[in-house]
């Protein structure tokens, strides 16, 4: 028989720190919850560090990526399904799998913001999670369902050939009913935080800051390296060049196809530019939507006697109807706050608003 003499310590606690107003906390050794609270963590509990992104702002994707792709070119990926830029989001890395790869954003503002507030207090953060990341892992056609303080539902699913799939619901709008979630058998769990949590060991880490690497001077076998690959620079010049003038004549045909036949470069510029104004007026008009939603989800969880019958938007207006008692929602209000126009139907207890979007662009 053999024996292990070596000493093992014990794994240190996690302090959890999820932004929002207040700030909650959450510390938990050897994978149960041990205190938590509000506000500033409390000093010297000689825990590791953990900064939780609430659920309703990270978006989760699950997309095709091709072997090979590199940290700085995630963002490439999301390109046509994202509002912001790419250099306003942080984009994180969930796992990889059968060619596919999960992939996590934020806001680089508010990323900023909440790394600076641990700084504040002199909290070190060690690494970032998102707060789906704290539900276990579900088992096939099983829903883990966070029912949080505050209005929110949030749904980790794992669905046959569909993969894990997360949903942050608002409470306002009554049952689930997009797919997969109604066929799921879900799992309650109810509190500030989850009655039962993943394993934060191996929880993968999330928009890791990079430290600085303290300078090394080449060795020998490197400085004759550099040497062989500036003489292999020199040969491949001429090639290059020749594949560059190659590439100018491709950006030219791809200008063409999206500008048609312009008279000149000048010309072409001004349709691009067309083209821009475009689409950033679409994006102002969701922006606009999205506040729109945000402004109506706030009065009807204040007044409980009014609910949301139906909405639609057709890319320039909004349609929403409700049926309720009392004062009417200030319509007006809501729209002068975003820049629309609005036009109200209908008597007290069913009222059809239409918002016009178009207005502010």
């Amino acid at each position: 028989m053999k024996v292990d003499w070596r000493r093992r310590s014990p794994a240190r606690p996690w302090l959890l720190l999820r932004p929002g107003s207040p700030w909650d906390w959450l510390l938990v050794e050897g994978g149960i919850a041990q205190r938590q609270g509000q506000g500033e963590p409390p000093a010297n509990l000689q825990a590791r560090v953990a900064l939780i992104v609430p659920a309703e702002h990270c978006s989760h994707f699950q997309l095709p990526a091709p072997p090979g792709l590199r940290r700085e070119e995630w963002p490439l990926l999301l390109e046509d399904r994202l509002l912001q830029s790419a250099d306003e989001v942080v984009c994180g890395c969930l796992g990889r799998e059968a060619g596919q790869v999960r992939l996590l954003t934020v806001a680089r503002q508010h990323l900023e913001g909440w790394r600076g507030q641990c700084v504040k207090w002199g909290v070190s953060v060690e690494c970032c999670w998102a707060e789906f990341q704290l539900l276990p892992a579900p088992e096939p056609g099983v829903a883990w369902c966070w029912q949080k303080p505050g209005g929110f539902s949030l749904m980790k699913g794992l669905s046959e050939g569909a993969g894990e799939r997360w949903l942050a619901w608002p409470d306002v709008l009554g049952d689930v009913r997009v797919e997969p979630w109604p066929q799921l058998r879900r799992v309650p769990l109810e509190g500030r935080w989850p009655d039962e949590l993943a394993p934060l060991d191996s929880l993968p880490g999330l928009f890791e800051q990079r430290r600085p690497r303290t300078f090394v001077g080449p060795s020998r076998a490197q400085r004759q390296l550099l040497a062989a690959c500036l003489l292999l620079a020199c040969t491949w010049g001429g090639l290059w060049l020749a594949q560059q003038w190659r590439q100018v004549q491709l950006w030219q045909a791809q200008v063409l196809a999206v500008t048609g036949e312009q008279a000149g470069p000048r010309q072409a510029a001004q349709a691009l530019k067309r083209l821009r104004e475009a689409e950033l007026q679409q994006q102002l008009r969701v922006r606009q939507l999205a506040d729109l939603q945000g402004r109506l989800q706030a009065w009807l969880q204040a007044h409980p006697g009014w609910r949301l019958q139906a909405v639609r938007f057709d890319g320039q207006r909004w349609h929403v109807r409700v049926e309720g008692e009392g004062a009417a929602p200030p319509w007006g209000e809501m729209a002068s706050a975003v820049g629309a126009q609005v036009q109200v139907n209908g008597d007290a207890s069913s009222t059809r608003v239409v918002f016009d979007l178009e207005v502010a662009t």
